[in-house]
């Protein structure tokens, strides 16, 4: 399969158009930055991980992942002075995980990030990365919030 066809499991995210139409297709991200990382917990449930309603007022709370993701941060800069695009994505539920968080002290330069559906309806990112962060994680949906434009000479 070419990379022109290659989707890099993108097409599993919610809001995958938008990564494809912004960016002229699919993308691994290769060359990209992690410009930002953050875990929060500001969702919950009322049923477990298994779909179940949970007893009596019971709650979980939801671990929830959001990137801003420099794209071709290290590559060329676009031709004809264009922007290149803040990928901002949001990996929700998290049922797994293996980050090593030290790598955002240096640089987090993606070599190659996927998206791959896992038994149980997860689906699992996959960020190799060149140089910094490395994340392995399953959860439950994977969405992309928001594209916005960047110049390489501003950063």
């Amino acid at each position: 399969m070419s990379n022109a066809n290659k989707t890099w499991g993108w097409h599993h995210a919610k809001g995958a158009e938008w990564i494809k139409a912004v960016l002229g297709g699919y993308s691994s991200f290769h060359d990209s930055a992690v410009r930002s990382f953050c875990l929060r917990r500001i969702r919950q449930t009322h049923v477990d991980a298994n779909g179940l309603p949970l007893t009596g007022n019971r709650m979980r709370e939801l671990l929830d992942l959001r990137l801003e993701v420099l794209h071709n941060r290290y590559g060329a800069p676009p031709v004809s002075d264009r922007p290149d695009y803040i990928a901002v994505l949001d990996f929700l539920d998290i049922r797994t995980s293996d980050i090593d968080v030290n790598g955002m002290i240096e640089e987090a330069t993606i070599m190659e990030m996927t998206l791959t559906e896992m038994p149980g309806e997860l689906i699992q990112l996959d960020l190799t990365p060149n140089v910094g962060l490395d994340i392995r994680l399953t959860c439950k949906e994977v969405v992309v919030v928001d594209m916005r434009p960047y110049k390489h000479d501003i950063l």
